[in-house]
């Protein structure tokens, strides 16, 4: 068995270490204990492997769309036992003798307080088809999220914040438990990203985040948390491999992948531009600065100069805190840019991709008057410089980067073997090659196994062989036109 200890806060405790006994089912391994995180509730929070009899005990192999969250009004009464099972308040928690009856005590905040965390959660699940109720939904299967009472009531250390049964495959009628009385009231949004975590441990989430932002982690002082759409890898304290698969994990899809959509309207960021101001005259060296704010943090923003995306802000792939969102996001247009007229649009999107754009006009030097006042591929259109939307695939003739679709779009490249220009984009050689049919990964890395997408050789169907010799001719000719690959990693500029 393998026990995990989990913190919603960023500050190690020195409490002793706490053994767990071997569980029957879907891992019997060796107990592997952890030094206990500790929070400014001083709490940590626990999962530990489902034995594989509680999924039956249910009697539904649906997952079912209810998540009950229990205040215990008047006191819970749960039963120990060798199997999981929310419909006869019976869980392996809690430590004692099978049939052995605990009572944990009632949430002890008050109303508003109670209030605020079910919103917090309704929120936190609202991308989800879930009901997030603090309604007994009787007897049909459903999670319940215990959100009240103190580790001791169920003989646990008194450090423990929350515990719950946890697996890599979602399960019915598991209960969890977060000792929410042992919380200051102030901290509602430390105790909803604790009900949250428990409660999606039984959801198959069974990693816990390296990233601040999600109810996933052990790391905390980044305000509130979401299940993020954002592949983020594993660890508490430091990275490591995921226990169910590869280094990362997807909490958001995973929860996806379990419910299903909602259907609700997820809000988008707010964003305005604060510099330059409409009507400004500019020089190429522009900055724009911009406010954006999401309450699930913005993930990313992009600048446009009359439609075209010119830069971009992505989020890091790991928050760690302390850590708040940027005050403002700073793009710049690279290269040099043609006098004009311009839109400058900033569009801001959160990890959803729900978004939100704001607009200004602003000059940069003389209106144009004519296309040979602009860049490659571009028009002139009421005195302002601007190209069409790429429509280029791979393999159709071009003149330009900026007529080709790449990757991400606006990330085009136009390549030459000195005879001819065509669309391509970055690849794999070998057997990684995953070019469009009819053409092949030519190597132009010198044997490290990349290389661009070229029409494939008569005797070469759609496999890399570079060594052929028509091939190698090619090879020693080709030469790259503003090769762009990764435009969004390239151009990305940090607030």
């Amino acid at each position: 068995m393998r026990v995990i200890l989990a913190s919603l806060c960023a500050v190690l405790c020195t409490a002793a270490l706490i053994p767990t006994a071997a569980a029957e089912g879907r891992d019997d391994t060796a107990a592997e204990e952890l030094s206990p995180p500790l929070g400014p509730a001083g709490k940590q929070l626990i999962m530990v492997p489902e034995p594989d009899e509680s999924f039956a005990a249910g009697g539904d192999p649906t997952i079912s769309k209810i998540l009950y969250v229990n205040r215990c009004v008047g006191g819970c009464q749960v039963y120990k036992g060798s199997i999981n099972n929310a419909l006869t308040n019976t869980s392996t928690i809690p430590a004692g003798n099978d049939g052995q009856l605990f009572t944990i005590s009632e949430f002890q905040h008050d109303q508003a307080t109670w209030d605020t965390l079910m919103q917090c959660l309704r929120d936190i699940f609202l991308p989800y088809d879930v009901m997030v109720t603090d309604v007994d939904p009787g007897m049909v299967p459903h999670h319940e999220a215990i959100a009240a009472g103190a580790p001791s009531e169920v003989n646990l250390p008194s450090s423990i914040g929350g515990i719950a049964p946890s697996g890599c495959e979602p399960r019915n009628n598991a209960i969890s438990f977060s000792f929410l009385n042992t919380y200051p009231a102030n901290q509602v949004l430390e105790m909803c990203a604790t009900v949250g975590q428990e409660s999606s441990h039984s959801y198959g989430l069974g990693d816990h985040l390296y990233d601040c932002t999600d109810p996933m982690t052990y790391l905390g002082n980044c305000g509130q948390k979401f299940f993020r759409n954002k592949l983020m890898p594993c660890g508490e304290f430091a990275l490591r491999d995921c226990n169910c698969t590869g280094t990362r994990q997807n909490s958001h899809v995973k929860l996806l992948s379990v419910f299903g959509p909602s259907g609700a309207t997820i809000p988008s960021p707010t964003v305005s531009i604060v510099y330059p101001a409409e009507g400004a005259a500019v020089a190429n060296d522009l900055e724009v600065i911009s406010e954006a704010d999401d309450p699930r943090t913005v993930f990313r923003v992009e600048l446009y100069l009359n439609d075209w995306l010119w830069d971009t802000y992505v989020e890091d792939d790991s928050i760690t805190p302390p850590w708040s969102p940027p005050a403002n996001y700073r793009l710049r247009p690279s290269g040099t840019w043609p006098d004009g007229n311009y839109e400058v649009k900033i569009v801001a999107y959160n990890d959803l991709g729900a978004s939100s754009a704001a607009t200004i006009n602003v000059t940069k030097g003389s209106a144009c008057t004519s296309a040979d006042q602009c860049l490659a591929g571009q028009t002139c259109e009421s005195g302002g410089c601007r190209w069409a939307a790429p429509t280029g695939q791979i393999g159709d003739a071009c003149t330009y980067d900026q007529f080709c679709v790449g990757p991400n779009t606006y990330d085009g490249t136009c390549a030459s073997d000195g005879n001819q220009s065509i669309c391509t984009r970055e690849c794999f050689t070998g057997v990684n090659d995953d070019c469009p049919d009819g053409t092949a990964c030519l190597d132009t890395s010198g044997g490290a196994g990349t290389g661009v997408c070229w029409p494939a050789a008569a005797d070469d169907p759609g496999c890399c062989s570079t060594s052929a010799p028509s091939r190698a001719g090619l090879l020693a000719q080709l030469t790259m036109v503003g090769l762009v690959v990764g435009f969004l990693l390239r151009r990305r500029r940090r607030a």
